[in-house]
């Protein structure tokens, strides 16, 4: 079992310390980790412009739309869940690689897939349904109330995976140890969620407003006239789209998965507990255990054995 205490994120950190520690491992696993996302990325958005979209401009009738969205929701259930795999795949990656060099992305994905794969998937579909549950709670306290579901959905979400793949447990000791975590810095883990997803849509913004650049035309017929909109469907199945897409989202995926390990190591470390190679959801981190406040059981049965020393007697005082 790999030793997570070697991990290179395994400390303490404060919002400082937390943003520089992720930049400094972001820079120094950029290469594989922006090839691995380059690869899925230009594979989803490839297949994501394949799907059919410009039916829909064309339909009038409510019952031919839906008609027309229901067979569109095979295409996208598989664009999804490749996207989940590959998810999956660089959150494990991001744990294991510092650790083991040596090992290949092959060998990464094969034991992700095959250990993880079916209870992550349970996992993220409860939480969806937590998540749209609790989205719609929250818009009964205006749009507050659903910003900090939000937020709060997605700070489980980057505890889960953790969780999961370090610590090896069951499901419904993932979803205990998560939420224990979660809630044991509450309100800095909600702070530090949102101040890191707020950098993380403007530098995803930037990025996408360059890519458009050269489709600027188009995308500006769009927006004036929105007759035009299955124009943006076309542009998203031109060869230099899906390319230049796939760069930009390729510079961002990998941070997701590099926060939230962030976010788990901080957690376990704030409770004085540096995560080992040992299962942490099981380790009660320094409790004495009655058994050692007694010797042990060799030890005492030879004391029970031993004579006890009478003292000198009444003969040994006689000259």
């Amino acid at each position: 079992m790999p030793d997570y205490s070697k991990h290179p994120l395994n400390r303490s950190y404060d919002l400082d310390t937390a943003l520089s520690t992720i930049w400094e491992f972001y820079k120094k696993w950029f290469y594989s980790l922006f090839v691995i996302s380059f690869v899925f990325s230009l594979i989803t958005t490839y297949l994501s412009g394949k799907v059919n979209m410009s039916e829909i401009y064309s339909v009038t009738d409510p019952q031919e739309m839906m008609e027309i969205l229901g067979s569109l929701i095979g295409p996208y259930a598989l664009i999804i869940l490749f996207t989940f795999t590959f998810t999956l795949i660089l959150q494990y990656y991001v744990i294991i690689k510092p650790l083991e060099p040596e090992s290949t992305i092959f060998s990464i994905a094969s034991t992700a897939i095959i250990k993880f794969f079916l209870p992550l998937l349970i996992l993220n579909i409860i939480l969806g349904i937590v998540a749209v549950i609790s989205i719609m709670l929250g818009f009964f306290i205006f749009i507050v109330g659903a910003l900090f579901a939000l937020v709060y959905i997605v700070m489980l979400a980057a505890f889960i995976g953790p969780v999961l793949m370090i610590e090896d447990n069951g499901i419904g000791d993932t979803i205990n140890n998560s939420i224990k975590l979660a809630h044991k810095r509450f309100w800095p883990n909600i702070g530090w969620v949102a101040v890191f997803g707020i950098l993380l849509i403007v530098v995803s913004f930037i990025l996408n407003a360059v890519i458009m650049i050269p489709f600027g035309g188009s995308f500006m017929k769009t927006i004036t006239n929105p007759d035009n909109a299955g124009e943006v469907l076309n542009i998203a199945s031109r060869p230099s789209f899906i390319l230049l897409s796939s760069l930009a989202n390729a510079v961002t995926m990998p941070l997701f998965p590099i926060f939230s390990l962030v976010l788990y190591f901080n957690a376990r470390s704030g409770a004085g507990n540096r995560v080992s190679s040992d299962k942490p959801g099981r380790n009660e981190g320094g409790k004495v255990k009655i058994e050692d406040l007694y010797a042990p059981r060799k030890d005492r049965k030879k004391e029970l054995n031993k004579k006890p020393d009478k003292g000198p007697t009444i003969e040994d005082l006689m000259p």
